[in-house]
């Protein structure tokens, strides 16, 4: 299986007003998430919910292992209602990016999958969804 690590910042609209979901929320809409992934292709995801450095503001890390990058990223971007697929260059690394309606979507390769780990879980304990 292949590995991503993926962090999601959310928002809903409210009366044309966007507002950041609360942490229990996003638990919800990470669930439902990975159910709908989980219907086209077999996957393991690990997640965290962080807290932003603004005021009740948060977003998700999250840990996948997958086998079928087309179906992941079709449903990433459904998610957050986006839909052009952006390859960005920082210094020596390469991430995808997908900015949407309801969001934003910042992918990149995990090369040492328990320094990442340990990243993620710097707040909060891991959660996992098989």
């Amino acid at each position: 299986m292949n590995r991503i690590g993926v962090m999601i910042k959310k928002w809903n609209y409210d009366n044309n007003k966007s507002t950041n979901p609360s942490r229990r929320n996003l638990h919800k809409q990470i669930l439902t998430l990975h159910r709908k992934i989980l219907k086209e292709d077999k996957i393991c995801t690990e997640y965290s919910i962080e807290k932003d450095v603004s005021i009740n503001r948060y977003h998700i890390h999250l840990l996948i292992h997958y086998n079928d990058e087309q179906n992941l990223n079709n449903e990433l971007s459904r998610y957050i209602g986006g839909t052009e697929w952006v390859k960005r260059e920082s210094g020596l690394d390469t991430f995808n990016e997908c900015n949407g309606k309801y969001g934003l979507v910042h992918t990149e390769p995990i090369y040492n999958e328990q320094q990442y780990r340990r990243y993620i879980n710097k707040n909060q304990p891991l959660k996992s969804l098989v």
